[in-house]
């Protein structure tokens, strides 16, 4: 079973995922005039990945401490 923590670090590392996909689906092209089209998608994705991926870490370090205990 997942802790909060742990919980929240994979909730935030999927949405960002999400956020990624989106940036790769509808943005990120070149328009007629070469100008390179981006959202906010693409920082808002990086940021919760990176979020997710270490409250999860923390999450499962403070898990495994507490076992050990």
């Amino acid at each position: 079973m997942l802790t909060k923590l742990q919980l929240t670090g994979l909730i935030g590392a999927i949405a960002g995922l999400v956020f990624l996909l989106l940036e790769r689906l509808f943005y990120g092209d070149l328009d007629e005039n070469g100008v390179l089209q981006e959202s906010f998608f693409l920082p808002l994705g990086f940021l919760l990945l990176i979020a997710g991926i270490l409250l999860f870490a923390i999450g499962t370090v403070k898990r495994m401490l507490a076992h050990k205990i």
